[in-house]
C-alpha cells in the first residue's frame, strides 16, 4: 500500500498512476519500505582472552590433523588398489573368454574349409596333406616366380620329392625349424617351414628361397585362400602324387595317415563308396533330363530363364559367345577372387567322357540372358578328374573367356547327386 503524493489517495503498492488524479506514482515507495531500508548495525565479536601459558599437565584430546590425513590417505590408496585389482581380474576374465570363443570359432571355420578341400579330420593332417595346401597356396600367391609354377606342375605329375628336415641351407641362407616344426625342402632353392607339425591348424607357414623368407601366413588363412582359388580335386591330386621323405629318404606318410582325407577323394577300392575316385562316373539321357528339370525349378527360383544346349543348335549369349563352338575357338581361363588373371584350362563339350584332350569335360550347358546388354549367366556342368564341377561364365568382353567355380551350393550338390547316381 502507498499514497499518492499529489492528492493523498490510498493506492495499492503495484499502481503506476493514481486512479484519482492521474499522477505518476511509479517512483513512490510502499508504506513502511523506508523503515526496512534502514541499515542494521553489525555486531563485532567480543575479543577472546588468549592464554599464552603452555599446558604442561594435559595431553591433547584429539590426534594431530597431519596423522588423521595420513591415515585417510592410506585408506583411500588401499581402496583404489583393491578396485584396480578387481577391474584387472574382470578384464582378464573377459579377455580370455573372448580369446577362447574366437579360437573355437576359428577352429570350426578351418574344419569346414578343410572338409571342402577333401580333408575330413583337421587334427590329423599329415605332411602330404600340408604339402598339398602349401604348394597350392604358393602357386597362386607367388605368380611372378616361375619356380613355384614348376613345383606345382611337378607335384601334380608326381615328380616332386620333398625332404622333411630340422634345418637346411638354401644357398647361403640357413633355416632352422622351431622346436615342434619342420623345414620342407622342395629343391635346393625353395621350400617352406611349418611352425608346428603336431598342431597344423594353429601353425604358421613361412616360404623360403635363396633370397630369404616371406612373411608367415597362418595355416587356416592359407587353406581358406586355397579353397577360393583351386578345386578340391586339384589339391587332392597333389596330396596323392607328392612324396614326402625324411633325411634318409624314407616316406613319412603311412597308410594310416590316409584316414585324415575325405573318402570322396581317397584312393579307396571299396565298392560301397559311390563317390570314390576309383569308380568312373558317367553321363546319360536320364541324368540330362533330371538336370534339365532341376535347372527349370532353379531358374524359376532365381527369376532367370535358362536355355539348354540340345546337342545340335548352338547357344548364343547376349555377349556374342557361342557354345559349344567357343570351346574350340577361344582360350578359357579359370580365375578366382585371389587370382584375377586366371590360369588356362583345357575344356570342351564331351558328354560321353571319352576325349583325353580335356581336363574339364562339359556334359551340359545352360545359359540365361539377364536383360541388360551383354549380361548373361552361363553354366558349364563338367567332370574334372572324375569329380563334378560347375563352372560359371559371365564374360562380356575380351578375347579370353573367364570362368570360375560357382559358389551356389544348390547347383553343386544337385549336380553331384545327379552325376554320381546309378544309371
Amino acid at each position: 500500500m502507498k499514497y499518492c503524493p499529489k492528492c493523498g489517495a490510498k493506492l495499492s503498492a503495484q499502481d503506476k498512476f493514481c486512479d484519482h488524479c492521474g499522477a505518476d506514482v511509479s517512483g513512490v515507495p510502499a508504506a513502511g519500505q523506508n523503515n526496512l531500508r534502514r541499515q542494521i548495525p553489525q555486531m563485532q565479536p567480543a575479543p577472546q582472552a588468549i592464554n599464552n601459558q603452555p599446558n604442561m599437565g594435559k595431553r591433547p584430546s584429539k590426534k594431530p590433523q597431519s596423522k588423521i590425513d595420513k591415515n585417510r590417505k592410506i585408506r583411500n590408496n588401499c581402496l583404489i588398489i583393491a578396485a584396480c585389482v578387481l577391474f584387472l581380474a574382470a578384464a582378464g576374465m573377459i579377455f580370455f573368454t573372448l580369446q577362447s570363443n574366437n579360437q573355437n570359432a576359428d577352429q570350426a571355420a578351418f574344419a569346414q574349409t578343410a572338409k571342402s578341400l577333401g580333408f575330413e579330420k583337421v587334427d590329423k593332417l599329415s605332411p602330404k596333406d600340408t604339402a598339398g595346401l602349401a604348394i597350392s597356396y604358393a602357386h597362386m600367391h607367388f605368380k611372378d616366380d616361375p619356380s613355384w609354377d614348376k613345383t606345382f606342375d611337378d607335384a601334380e605329375n608326381g615328380d616332386l620329392h620333398i625332404k622333411a628336415l630340422p634345418e637346411y641351407e638354401f644357398g647361403d641362407y640357413r633355416v632352422k625349424a622351431p622346436r615342434d616344426g619342420m623345414v620342407y625342402v622342395l629343391d635346393p632353392d625353395t621350400g617352406y617351414v611349418v611352425s608346428d607339425v603336431h598342431n597344423v591348424s594353429n601353425s604358421k607357414v613361412t616360404y623360403i628361397s635363396r633370397k630369404g623368407r616371406s612373411k608367415s601366413v597362418f595355416f587356416p588363412t592359407l587353406a581358406k585362400k586355397v579353397s577360393h582359388s583351386l578345386t578340391k580335386q586339384r589339391v587332392q591330386r597333389i596330396v596323392h602324387q607328392v612324396y614326402v621323405g625324411d633325411e634318409n629318404g624314407n616316406e613319412i606318410d603311412s597308410d594310416e595317415d590316409e584316414s585324415s582325407r575325405d573318402s570322396s577323394s581317397s584312393e579307396s577300392n571299396s565298392d560301397e563308396d559311390s563317390n570314390s575316385s576309383d569308380e568312373d562316373v558317367s553321363w546319360s539321357d536320364d541324368k540330362e533330363e533330371e538336370l534339365a528339370d532341376f535347372m527349370d525349378s532353379f531358374g524359376k527360383k532365381m527369376k532367370q530363364d535358362y536355355e539348354e544346349y540340345n546337342g545340335d543348335d548352338s547357344i548364343k549369349t547376349d555377349a556374342g559367345e557361342t557354345y559349344p563352338d567357343d570351346f574350340d575357338d577361344r582360350t578359357f581361363k579359370l580365375y578366382s577372387d585371389d587370382d584375377k588373371d586366371g590360369k588356362k584350362i583345357d575344356i570342351g563339350y564331351d558328354p560321353d567322357l571319352e576325349k583325353d584332350d580335356y581336363d574339364y569335360h562339359v556334359v551340359a550347358i545352360f545359359n540365361a540372358d539377364v536383360g541388360n546388354p551383354e549380361q548373361h549367366i552361363t553354366y558349364f556342368f563338367c567332370v574334372y578328374d572324375n569329380e563334378p564341377v560347375v563352372l560359371v561364365d559371365q564374360t562380356t568382353n575380351g578375347d579370353d573367356c573367364m570362368v570360375k567355380e560357382t559358389d551356389n551350393k544348390d547347383l553343386k550338390s544337385s549336380f553331384a547327386k545327379i552325376l554320381t547316381s546309378k544309371d
